[in-house]
Protein backbone atom coordinates (compact mmCIF):
# COMPACT_ATOMS: atom_id res chain seq x y z
CA UNK A 1 0.00 0.00 0.00
CA UNK A 2 2.77 2.45 0.71
CA UNK A 3 4.39 1.98 -2.93
CA UNK A 4 1.05 2.92 -4.52
CA UNK A 5 0.84 6.75 -5.58
CA UNK A 6 -1.31 9.09 -3.87
CA UNK A 7 -4.28 10.12 -6.49
CA UNK A 8 -6.55 13.49 -5.20
CA UNK A 9 -9.91 12.69 -5.38
CA UNK A 10 -13.26 14.71 -3.67
CA UNK A 11 -13.34 13.35 -0.43
CA UNK A 12 -9.35 14.15 0.03
CA UNK A 13 -10.42 17.44 -1.22
CA UNK A 14 -13.64 17.90 0.92
CA UNK A 15 -11.73 16.88 3.60
CA UNK A 16 -8.50 19.22 3.61
CA UNK A 17 -11.16 22.27 3.18
CA UNK A 18 -13.55 21.25 5.71
CA UNK A 19 -10.72 20.27 8.10
CA UNK A 20 -8.55 23.39 7.39
CA UNK A 21 -11.57 25.40 8.07
CA UNK A 22 -12.08 23.49 11.55
CA UNK A 23 -8.22 24.27 12.71
CA UNK A 24 -9.09 28.09 11.84
CA UNK A 25 -12.31 27.64 13.94
CA UNK A 26 -10.81 26.19 16.98
CA UNK A 27 -7.85 28.21 17.11
CA UNK A 28 -9.71 31.49 16.91
CA UNK A 29 -12.01 30.46 20.16
CA UNK A 30 -8.93 29.35 21.89
CA UNK A 31 -7.52 32.89 21.50
CA UNK A 32 -9.76 34.60 24.06
CA UNK A 33 -8.18 37.91 23.52
CA UNK A 34 -8.79 40.40 26.22
CA UNK A 35 -8.53 40.66 29.13
CA UNK A 36 -6.11 38.08 29.23
CA UNK A 37 -4.25 39.35 26.18
CA UNK A 38 -4.54 41.29 23.00
CA UNK A 39 -7.36 41.39 20.87
CA UNK A 40 -7.26 39.30 17.91
CA UNK A 41 -8.63 42.41 15.83
CA UNK A 42 -4.95 43.59 17.88
CA UNK A 43 -2.85 40.94 16.97
CA UNK A 44 -2.26 41.69 13.46
CA UNK A 45 -0.48 38.61 12.23
CA UNK A 46 -3.21 36.40 14.08
CA UNK A 47 -5.84 38.59 12.11
CA UNK A 48 -4.17 37.94 8.71
CA UNK A 49 -3.06 34.75 8.76
CA UNK A 50 -6.72 33.36 9.93
CA UNK A 51 -8.19 35.98 7.08
CA UNK A 52 -5.37 34.28 4.69
CA UNK A 53 -6.46 30.81 5.77
CA UNK A 54 -10.37 30.98 5.45
CA UNK A 55 -9.58 33.40 1.75
CA UNK A 56 -7.09 30.55 0.75
CA UNK A 57 -10.29 27.77 1.59
CA UNK A 58 -12.79 29.36 -0.91
CA UNK A 59 -9.89 30.08 -3.17
CA UNK A 60 -8.31 26.41 -3.61
CA UNK A 61 -12.68 25.10 -3.86
CA UNK A 62 -13.22 27.82 -6.50
CA UNK A 63 -9.81 26.81 -8.08
CA UNK A 64 -8.85 30.30 -8.61
CA UNK A 65 -5.08 28.94 -9.19
CA UNK A 66 -5.41 25.50 -10.91
CA UNK A 67 -1.74 25.43 -10.52
CA UNK A 68 -1.87 25.26 -6.77
CA UNK A 69 -4.76 23.16 -6.63
CA UNK A 70 -2.83 20.55 -8.28
CA UNK A 71 0.14 21.41 -6.59
CA UNK A 72 -1.44 20.45 -3.11
CA UNK A 73 -3.59 17.47 -4.60
CA UNK A 74 -6.87 19.07 -4.40
CA UNK A 75 -9.21 17.63 -7.05
CA UNK A 76 -11.80 20.09 -9.12
CA UNK A 77 -15.49 19.86 -7.95
CA UNK A 78 -17.75 18.89 -10.32
CA UNK A 79 -20.55 21.64 -9.85
CA UNK A 80 -21.10 24.85 -8.21
CA UNK A 81 -23.45 22.83 -5.91
CA UNK A 82 -21.41 20.40 -4.69
CA UNK A 83 -18.56 23.59 -4.29
CA UNK A 84 -21.86 25.71 -2.73
CA UNK A 85 -22.37 22.15 0.08
CA UNK A 86 -18.15 22.20 1.13
CA UNK A 87 -18.24 25.74 1.28
CA UNK A 88 -21.42 25.95 3.37
CA UNK A 89 -19.58 22.81 5.78
CA UNK A 90 -16.67 25.39 5.85
CA UNK A 91 -19.08 28.20 7.04
CA UNK A 92 -20.57 26.44 9.50
CA UNK A 93 -17.96 24.40 11.03
CA UNK A 94 -16.34 27.94 11.43
CA UNK A 95 -19.90 29.56 12.79
CA UNK A 96 -20.86 26.61 14.64
CA UNK A 97 -17.57 26.38 16.82
CA UNK A 98 -17.78 29.89 17.45
CA UNK A 99 -21.31 29.81 18.75
CA UNK A 100 -20.63 26.50 20.79
CA UNK A 101 -17.64 28.44 22.35
CA UNK A 102 -19.52 31.50 23.25
CA UNK A 103 -22.93 28.95 24.80
CA UNK A 104 -20.49 27.06 26.59
CA UNK A 105 -18.99 30.14 28.58
CA UNK A 106 -22.27 31.54 28.82
CA UNK A 107 -23.43 28.99 30.91
CA UNK A 108 -20.25 28.08 32.79
CA UNK A 109 -18.44 31.11 33.01
CA UNK A 110 -21.50 33.99 33.29
CA UNK A 111 -18.94 37.11 34.44
CA UNK A 112 -16.34 36.31 31.46
CA UNK A 113 -19.16 36.22 29.05
CA UNK A 114 -20.51 39.45 30.22
CA UNK A 115 -16.98 40.96 30.12
CA UNK A 116 -17.05 39.39 26.78
CA UNK A 117 -20.03 41.08 25.35
CA UNK A 118 -19.22 44.62 27.09
CA UNK A 119 -16.33 44.48 25.26
CA UNK A 120 -17.58 43.39 22.16
CA UNK A 121 -20.11 46.20 22.21
CA UNK A 122 -17.86 48.80 23.37
CA UNK A 123 -16.13 47.67 20.03
CA UNK A 124 -16.22 50.45 17.05
CA UNK A 125 -14.93 51.08 13.47
CA UNK A 126 -11.56 52.94 14.50
CA UNK A 127 -10.58 49.86 16.50
CA UNK A 128 -11.04 47.66 13.54
CA UNK A 129 -9.45 49.93 11.52
CA UNK A 130 -5.69 48.94 11.43
CA UNK A 131 -6.00 45.55 11.24
CA UNK A 132 -8.14 46.14 8.24
CA UNK A 133 -5.49 48.22 6.61
CA UNK A 134 -3.33 45.52 7.23
CA UNK A 135 -5.23 43.10 5.32
CA UNK A 136 -5.81 45.69 2.49
CA UNK A 137 -2.13 45.86 2.22
CA UNK A 138 -1.47 42.31 1.64
CA UNK A 139 -4.53 41.67 -0.50
CA UNK A 140 -3.23 44.72 -2.54
CA UNK A 141 0.78 43.20 -2.57
CA UNK A 142 -0.25 39.93 -3.02
CA UNK A 143 -2.88 41.22 -6.42
CA UNK A 144 0.82 43.16 -7.30
CA UNK A 145 2.10 40.26 -7.22
CA UNK A 146 -0.45 37.70 -9.08
CA UNK A 147 -0.77 40.55 -12.09
CA UNK A 148 3.36 39.63 -12.76
CA UNK A 149 4.54 43.06 -13.20
CA UNK A 150 7.55 43.26 -11.97
CA UNK A 151 7.49 46.82 -12.33
CA UNK A 152 4.63 47.37 -10.84
CA UNK A 153 6.45 45.76 -7.73
CA UNK A 154 8.89 48.29 -8.28
CA UNK A 155 6.35 51.28 -7.67
CA UNK A 156 4.98 50.02 -5.11
CA UNK A 157 8.51 49.22 -3.00
CA UNK A 158 8.60 53.10 -4.12
CA UNK A 159 5.62 54.43 -2.60
CA UNK A 160 6.07 52.46 0.49
CA UNK A 161 9.44 53.96 1.03
CA UNK A 162 8.29 57.18 0.75
CA UNK A 163 5.66 56.62 3.13
CA UNK A 164 8.17 55.86 5.44
CA UNK A 165 9.36 58.42 8.19
CA UNK A 166 12.41 59.97 7.63
CA UNK A 167 15.61 58.01 9.47
CA UNK A 168 16.77 60.37 12.29
CA UNK A 169 19.89 62.41 11.73
CA UNK A 170 23.22 60.97 12.52
CA UNK A 171 22.31 57.30 11.46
Amino acid sequence: MWSTPFLPNLLNTAVFLVETAQCVAVLVVNYKGRPWMKGIMENHALFLSVAITVAGCGACAWGISPQLNTAIHLEPFPDDAFRWRIMGLVGASILGTFVWDRLCTALFAPEIFRVMMQQARDTRLKDLMPALISLGKVVGGLAVLASGNLLMVGVMWFAYKKMQPPAPPGR
